[in-house]
């Protein structure tokens, strides 16, 4: 297989099908079709100037835990989620040569993760893995001892890891914000970095069955989102393929809402769908299809999922409308923002197609009457925020800062104070970007000021809030809403070591594992020295576990005293030192 041959196949594909309509509009002229089918062969010879053989990413049988474009709680989906049987270690390749353009090691996100260029300008991106492969590991662990730093990002020079196609890149792991074993596979654009769908690979995913469409929703879209309604209604399932609604009736301006997802064969999550459509009296009103994403569409995800229905319930409703905001790149069709007017005395006929990358389908159909009806409005209390505008907030030492664009659209927000607590209320409306949260500093100690924090509280329990002092204030930055007040943290984080103990023999030991943990701002750095020179503890915060390879390093002596010193986020130290024994086999 090549690459390029399946990204040029359905390119061809799509302007075969752009060249048909145009001929078939065309109307005593030959330029436009002989125009359209240069422009086709041209777009292939594009595509097929470098061939680049690639190989399945992974030996085991593919099953997905998550695919291309699918809504997470903050964004949609950059790849596909490839499981590795509940399992660490599966050795992962090199879908293509290349070479290694970036190497990136962080406590959070992709955690251990790898990036290879192609000469077909794609970039394969390899991500929570456990270690690299040997040269991979040995590079890295090099730069981490000279940097004295367990994360780092690298971009090696062009010519020094050239990669072969199938060679063993690393091991499958579960580092950075992974709930799981699994292995995060991207492709993209190498110039733009834009993500692409990995599946156009054609990676070897068996699919036969249809999407699932669990819920339809009605929304009555007004002038102002903030009192847009909506109502659920009842699906009823003819067949494998097809759903149907009762008669409804209503009037206005309407746009619907889907609750659904997508299982492959080998995989019971419930992953998201590849296509959907939207079709008013056999015209296209709105059609997505997750192809490619910009980095910026994946930070809008709701502008199409439904916010209020996101943090009340933890739905995710894929909106088949959206207002006032520039198309997204994966929306390929769109008429009047995806809203329709139903007319009095008029009737409509909807049709609904939600469809997975192997060309599964399910679809409603549904009739709409022109009626009239009476469509409740949501009065929200509060100040109206226009996106356009700061807008700032002052209550008894207490303060609130939005600056303009805080929101994807207009917002109603409720501010108010009780004693300690400042509370910004309702959380219905999506952010674009983060707002300020201040609490003014009192004149206290060096130590007690140290040790304090903004702190969200939800259900009598306080979440620490990255805080930093502004302007003679505590200031936090947060996408989110809720009831805020100041707390202090003063115990410093606990050390405690896992699978040894003081002046133990470790001469048969390949690691040394520590625990660390904190009870409340959580751990912020933490330094390891053997005989007082840095060695590299790997730190895996969901398991508040550091782990240090012996065969790093080695000493001269056989007593050796360890160090280690750990910071929580309000500046809480601990220390633990101890002494081990163990004989290195110097020649």
């Amino acid at each position: 297989m090549v690459i390029v041959k399946t990204f040029s196949r359905r390119l061809k594909n799509i302007l075969l099908k752009k060249c048909i309509f145009v001929i078939m509009r065309s109307v005593g002229t030959n330029i436009k079709p002989i125009a359209c089918l240069l422009l086709m062969n041209f777009s292939s010879l594009l595509w097929t100037q470098n061939k680049t053989e690639w190989v399945p990413p992974m030996d085991i049988p593919f099953s997905l835990s998550g695919t291309f474009g699918e809504p997470r709680s903050t964004h949609f989906h950059l790849g596909v989620d490839i499981k590795t049987q509940g399992k660490e270690g599966w050795e992962v390749k090199s879908i293509a040569g290349g070479y290694i353009s970036r190497i990136r090691v962080s406590l959070g996100g992709y955690g251990k993760t790898l990036y290879i260029d192609h000469p077909d300008q794609t970039t394969s991106v390899y991500a929570h893995l456990k270690k690299f492969a040997p040269k991979i590991e040995a590079y890295i662990k090099t730069l981490q001892y000279q940097k004295e730093s367990y994360t780092l990002q690298q971009f090696p020079n062009k010519g020094e890891f050239s990669i072969d196609a199938g060679e063993v890149i690393g091991y499958s792991g579960n580092t950075g914000s992974s709930s799981g074993p699994h292995l995060h596979f991207e492709i993209r654009d190498t110039k733009s970095q834009k993500p692409l769908n990995p599946l156009h690979l054609n990676l070897p995913v068996k699919d036969t069955q249809r999407p699932r469409i669990q819920n339809l929703f009605l929304f009555y879209p007004k002038n102002s989102s903030v009192l847009t309604h909506s109502e659920s209604i009842s699906l009823q399932k003819l067949n494998d393929s097809t759903y149907s609604t009762p008669l409804i009736m209503t009037s206005g301006k309407i746009g619907l809402g889907l609750q659904m997802f997508d299982r492959q064969d080998l995989s019971y999550s419930k992953n998201g769908i590849y296509r959907a459509k939207m079709e008013v009296n056999g015209k296209t009103v709105v059609q997505y299809q997750f192809d490619q994403l910009d980095y910026s569409d994946s930070n809008k995800l709701f502008i199409i999922v439904d916010y209020p229905n996101f943090k009340k319930k933890k739905n995710k409703i894929l909106k088949m409308f959206f207002q006032n905001h520039k198309p997204l790149t994966f929306i390929k069709t769109i008429s009047n923002e995806g809203i329709f007017n139903v007319e009095l005395g008029k009737s409509y006929q909807v049709k609904v197609t939600v469809e997975d990358f192997s060309g599964n389908s399910s679809h409603i159909e549904m009739y709409v009457d022109g009626v009239k009806k009476r469509i409740p409005n949501k009065i929200l209390e509060g100040e109206l925020i226009e996106p356009r505008l700061d807008y700032f907030f002052s209550l008894n030492q207490k303060e609130v800062y939005l600056p303009k664009k805080t929101f994807l659209e207009k917002a109603i927000l409720k501010i108010e104070e009780d004693e300690n607590i400042l509370s910004v209320k309702p959380n219905l409306f999506p952010f674009n970007n983060p707002y300020e949260i201040r609490f003014k500093v009192n004149k206290e100690d060096t130590v007690k000021t140290r040790q304090t924090f903004i702190a969200k509280k939800k259900e009598k329990k306080l979440y620490y809030l990255p805080t930093f002092i502004k302007d003679g204030h505590w200031t936090t930055e947060i996408k989110d809403m809720g009831d805020f007040t100041l707390a202090i943290d003063s115990i410093a984080p606990k050390i405690t070591p896992s699978n040894f103990k003081p002046n133990q023999w470790l001469s048969k030991f390949r690691y040394m594992t520590l625990k660390i943990s904190d009870d409340f701002s959580g751990i912020k750095s933490y330094r390891g020295t053997i005989n007082g020179q840095w060695v590299l503890f790997e730190y895996e915060p969901k398991r508040n576990r550091l782990t240090y390879d012996f065969s790093d390093k080695e000493f001269e002596l056989a007593k050796h005293e360890l160090r280690l010193e750990v910071e929580d986020n309000v500046g809480n130290r601990s220390v633990y030192e101890t002494v081990f024994f163990r004989k290195y086999n110097l020649n």
